[in-house]
């Protein structure tokens, strides 16, 4: 139900863009921004005591800036709150986006980490 009703947002435009239709098999709900295709065969889930860890990948032909700018438009709506350049947070989970690449018609080479924060005493 709860990736319906984010592929629902993101579809009809309540919040985020209209183009994003597929999401990382690794991070059920994060989006993979037009123009990139996931690269699910390096993907990787650590379940830890403190939380989860999860690497996921995608390329594509598009610029280094698009990438930026969909994931500023795209997650907010879904509960992330941007801290930094390539960096939001989320509950106890901070999510970092790097993107590699990208200009002067070279591909992209994007990495998501998904992790918990940790908890300091």
């Amino acid at each position: 139900m709860r990736r319906f009703l984010v592929a629902a947002i993101l579809t009809f435009g309540l919040g985020g863009p209209a183009w994003a239709t597929d999401y990382f098999s690794a991070i059920a709900d994060l989006p993979v921004a037009d123009g990139l295709t996931e690269q699910k065969e390096k993907s990787t889930v650590f379940d830890a005591p403190l939380g989860r860890i999860v690497t996921a990948y995608a390329t594509g032909k598009v610029d280094a800036e698009d990438v930026h700018d969909f994931y500023d438009d795209a997650l907010p709506p879904l509960g992330w709150e941007r801290a930094g350049e390539g960096t939001y947070r989320r509950k106890a989970e901070t999510l970092k986006i790097d993107v590699l690449g990208g200009q002067g018609g070279a591909p992209v080479n994007v990495s998501f980490t998904l992790s918990a924060e940790s908890q300091q005493p």
